[in-house]
């Protein structure tokens, strides 16, 4: 979107709480036919504010209280409140550099964290919106500057407690996971990003492989995975140039409070696989998965694998707090077409929830066997035991 001299005090000036209240009910592209008395840049821009708005309320609370503005774009690739939070909550300090500033939610949130904040977007029309949208958000610390990180980092004579990165990741064939892929290009810059700061912090996509970070960036700290109730959101990268430190691993599940849950790595030898204890049947959290920690949460919190190859747990207690889903356990029926179908019609089953692990029928093949529809208050598990045996585990879910 091209930028005009009069844009930041069309910005100012325009009521857009006003604006979307009275056209909320509109869709983008019939707002855009029916205006005829605006410029047409600021058209565009609404439109914009009528297709994102409806989405950003559960994402961005604060920012359309304030009648902040978006784009499509940036409200995308933006952190939810609570990540940004969470982010901040880690760091404190002087000054902090963002070099991929976008709509600016981090900003925002490490601002409370940092004396000043100084960040960066090659986007000069989205720079205009964010000054505007910090001055809605009563933020006077954050200094959004014109500029790519690759001509700032060469000219900046400034040292920072922290450098931040989240790098767009959206390419011409696609999203991209790798750290040399994003824009900026971080393996590309880091020798001048430790010049001028001895702490790096990056937000990865969710896809990341942390194998491929722990053999990519040598200077590796810490490694957050980042979930919100059902999956995982985002990597966080730490990287310390000043001292070589054991690499940690932390998950942390956020809800839409801002509350949290967290399980850091231990050297701790999981339960071996049993049979019994199977009052409660759970199923981790995807963060547990991606962190390649589900093992030494089963052993920590005294819960069994189903199987060494299963990423189901079961146990005779229900832990608080427990990363994932939590079952009361109904039923284990051993496995067989003819077993399934008897019981089902015993039950009544009609409508059950089917999920399967380690197992060699797939979802859709089983409701087709058995008759079953999506949906209801039934929960039913296939996998396979540590004898090598197929199981149905029939359950309840614990609110």
């Amino acid at each position: 979107m091209n930028i005009t001299p009069n844009l930041s005090e069309l910005l100012s000036n325009f009521d857009l709480g006003l604006f979307l209240t009275q056209n909320k009910h509109l869709k983008a592209e019939k707002f855009l036919l029916d205006s005829k008395d605006n410029t047409k840049e600021l058209n565009t821009l609404l439109a914009q504010q009528l297709l994102v708005y409806p989405k950003a309320d559960n994402k961005l609370p604060t920012f359309t209280k304030h009648n902040c503005w978006f784009t499509s774009k940036s409200f995308e690739q933006a952190s939810s409140e609570e990540t940004a939070f969470f982010k901040a909550s880690l760091f404190s300090g002087g000054q902090m550099l963002d070099l991929s500033g976008g709509l600016g939610v981090d900003d925002w949130a490490f601002s409370n964290q940092f004396k000043n904040v100084i960040s960066l977007d090659p986007d000069s029309f989205l720079n205009e919106l964010v000054r505007e949208n910090f001055k809605k958000l009563g933020v006077k610390n954050i200094i959004r500057i014109d500029s790519i990180a690759e001509n700032y980092l060469e000219k900046t004579v400034e040292v920072y407690d922290l450098i931040y990165l989240d790098a767009d990741r959206r390419t011409e064939k696609g999203k991209a996971f790798f750290l040399d892929q994003g824009k900026p290009n971080y393996l590309a810059i880091k020798n001048l990003c430790a010049k001028v700061s001895s702490k790096v912090l990056l937000k990865l996509s969710p896809m990341i492989d942390l194998t491929y970070l722990k053999i990519t960036l040598p200077n590796l700290t810490k490694i957050w995975v980042l979930g919100d109730k059902s999956e995982v959101k985002e990597i966080l990268a730490y990287i310390d140039f000043s001292k070589p430190t054991e690499l940690e691993t932390e998950l942390v599940i956020i809800n839409n409070l801002g509350k949290s849950i967290h399980f850091k790595d231990k050297s701790i030898e999981p339960i071996s696989p049993k049979i019994s204890n199977l009052n409660y049947f759970f199923e981790p959290h995807s963060c547990l998965i991606k962190g390649n920690l589900y093992k030494e949460y089963a052993a920590t919190f005294s819960l069994q694998l189903l199987s060494a190859q299963s990423l189901y747990f079961t146990s005779k207690h229900l832990p608080n707090n427990f990363m994932g889903r939590a079952f009361e356990t109904i039923q284990i029926i051993d496995f067989s077409k003819a077993k399934v179908k008897d019981y089902i019609e015993k039950y009544g089953i009609k409508n059950a929830n089917i999920s399967k692990k380690n197992f060699p029928i797939e979802v859709d093949e089983i409701k087709k066997i058995f008759k079953l529809k999506d949906g209801g208050e039934e929960y039913l598990f296939f996998s396979t035991n540590e004898k090598g045996l197929k199981v149905m585990f029939h359950c309840k879910k614990i609110p």
